[in-house]
């Protein structure tokens, strides 16, 4: 268990800094009620990702049919993270697995796939492929 700890506390102290800001930007938009999503905060258009923060919510409240509905792919992301935290702090594993790249591969071109399915049958009056009107750029071109 020591171990394990030590190898969490480090990797905090490694990336300390990305995590504060992370929480601070999250912060920060949730104050101000705008977007989490760049993209959407820019062009009002959802991506591939749409969904994802109100999916973790929603799962942490115990909404997991909710999250699941939301963005399908939190849970694939909950798993390889849950993957990656027994590799990394259980076992020790330093390296990334030779299977990494592949899976990461497959997971992109699938949220591609699924992106393109939730605009053609969502957007733009389902959440969350909805368009965000207020976007900077309709807002600097106005």
């Amino acid at each position: 268990m020591r171990e394990i700890l030590k190898r969490v506390g480090t990797d905090i102290r490694m990336y300390h800094k990305g995590l504060l800001l992370a929480a601070a930007y999250l912060a920060a938009a949730g104050l101000l009620r705008i977007p989490v999503c760049p993209l959407v905060l820019m062009t009002g258009l959802p991506c591939p990702g749409c969904g994802m923060t109100r999916a973790a919510l929603l799962f942490l409240s115990g909404h997991w049919r909710q999250a699941f509905v939301m963005h399908p792919f939190f849970y694939v992301l909950l798993v390889l993270a849950a993957a990656f935290a027994v590799s990394r702090y259980i076992l020790g594993h330093t390296a990334r697995p030779a299977w990494t790249a592949a899976v990461l591969l497959l997971l992109v071109a699938a949220a591609i796939f699924f992106y393109l399915y939730r605009m053609i049958r969502f957007f733009p009056d389902r959440a969350p492929m909805v368009y965000f009107p207020d976007n900077l750029l309709r807002l600097l071109t106005r």
